[in-house]
């Protein structure tokens, strides 16, 4: 997955807009790695950087004192690494009724399908990205619409898939988020100056006023003038599009950051609870606990609270090296772990800890935790995971989509805890994970534990892609 974000002054002032974008995907940095990217309208035209990178990397003073502007979006982008520097985003381009530029977190299902259509029509294409798809699509439209955003509407009608998109055009910032809201996307406010993020934890970095989370098909147009939506999904009720909703469950179990706001629902209480109803599943008799950083370390206290053990710290973390499951190969990930972990000799020495992770996905970082522990002195290591078994390929952006990465394809429990080195392992059910969400508007997408595919997946005939159903 990646980080988008958009920012505009309504009154046309320059001052801290571009600043506050660079904060913006700052604050999304945990969501994407591999590069960063922010474009700008200084008085209609676009400006635009973007390299690979953190974004501290790909950003400076120098560079952000040139992008002054009253209207700006950034990307923080996650992936394989795969995409050359053409395909890096917010991506720009110049038609004949304006400016477009698009930061998009997406996976178009049906995406070579429409490209092909494109293409016989006459569109020529420089990269094999998704935004330069949606963007050629929308010119496509915007020909015959009335607006920007009524063009943006009827062109994400043809497009099966997930999407967070954020637009800059010469005079507005559109934000839209798919019908089935799998992806997350919020609005808040500063003053006169209007903002959407991926998550809240942005908004909150630069002292500005959640207001919002876009509904699911809706298209929110912001303008000197007013705030305005409409919507992809016009054939359902307004009532039905939040409770409908499908918002992936790995935001809460691993992506988002625990100081977000989800759909109604606090990342960090959703974490502590899962932790409790965890302990509730899957005791075991321990000495302390510990999380596995970061991502974990919530659900270790609920679970440490539940079962009356004491919570402790028995790994750092390099706060240098990036998230080790979102690297782009094996080997990449292997490395990365044993740059990434250290262990408190003195905190778990002659004990039997009890270490609780957010997932287990191909194994490789618990394997490696483990055997760290075991070195260091720890009598047994109990692994508990506070979310089922990862059996299916995530289609929808989450970097695991080959079975053949993942253990609970076809392993049982006792030939993970094998192939983990564990003394016992232990998953947290799907029913408690979604009743761990309290507070929650809408339902969840779920497809790595169950393989119900809400969105409808890819496979040899683009007729296998369906739409959810509202009834």
């Amino acid at each position: 997955m990646s980080g988008v974000f958009g920012v505009i002054n309504r009154d046309g002032s320059t001052k801290d807009v571009v600043k506050s974008a660079f904060y913006g995907i700052f604050s999304l940095q945990h969501r994407g790695q591999e590069s960063a990217g922010i474009a700008v309208n200084k008085g209609g035209a676009f400006l635009v950087h973007k390299q690979n990178g953190l974004v501290t990397e790909v950003f400076d003073d120098v560079t952000l004192n040139a992008l002054e502007g009253s209207c700006a979006i950034g990307h923080a982008r996650g992936g394989d690494g795969t995409v050359g520097m053409e395909g890096l985003q917010p991506i720009a381009i110049r038609s004949s009724v304006g400016n477009l530029a698009l930061s998009c977190d997406a996976v178009l299902l049906n995406g070579e399908k429409i490209r092909e259509n494109l293409k016989e029509m006459g569109a020529i294409f420089q990269t094999g990205t998704d935004s330069e798809t949606v963007l050629s699509l929308i010119s496509r439209k915007r020909v015959g619409a009335s607006s920007t955003e009524e063009a943006i509407a009827c062109a994400l009608k043809e497009v099966q898939g997930v999407y967070s998109l954020v637009f800059m055009t010469d005079d507005k910032l559109i934000a839209v988020r798919d019908p089935y809201g799998i992806r997350p996307l919020a609005l808040g406010k500063k003053d006169n100056t209007y903002m959407v993020s991926s998550e809240t934890c942005a908004f909150d970095a630069l002292d500005a006023v959640f207001v919002r989370e876009l509904e699911p098909g809706e298209v929110v147009v912001i303008d000197k003038y007013e705030v305005k939506s409409l919507y992809v999904n016009v054939d359902v009720a307004s009532e039905d599009r939040v409770k409908n909703g499908k918002i992936c469950v790995f935001e809460y179990v691993y992506v988002a950051r625990p100081d977000s706001y989800i759909d109604g629902t606090s990342v960090f209480e959703s974490r502590y609870n899962v932790g409790k109803a965890l302990a509730k599943e899957q005791p075991c008799e321990c000495d302390i606990v510990i999380g596995a950083p970061d991502s974990g370390n919530t659900a270790a206290l609920g679970y440490a609270d539940a079962l009356g053990v004491p919570f402790s710290t028995g790994l750092l973390k390099n706060r240098y090296v990036g998230r080790t499951f979102i690297k782009s190969t094996q080997d990449q990930r292997e490395l990365a772990v044993k740059m990434k972990f250290a262990v408190l000799k003195p905190a778990i020495e002659g004990k039997r800890i009890a270490i609780v992770d957010d997932s287990l996905v191909r194994g490789t970082t618990t394997k490696h935790i483990i055997k760290f522990l075991k070195e260091n002195g720890a009598k047994e290591v109990h692994v508990r995971l506070a979310s089922p078994m990862v059996k299916y390929p995530c289609c929808y952006g989450v970097n695991a989509d080959e079975a053949k990465d993942l253990p609970g394809q076809s392993k049982s429990l006792e030939e993970i805890k094998e192939l983990i080195e564990a003394d016992s392992l232990g998953y947290i059910s799907l029913e408690s994970l979604k009743a761990s969400l309290n507070g929650i508007k809408c339902d969840c997408c779920s497809a790595c534990f169950d393989g119900n595919y809400v969105a409808g997946k890819v496979d040899d005939s683009i007729k296998n892609v369906h739409s959810v159903s509202y009834k």
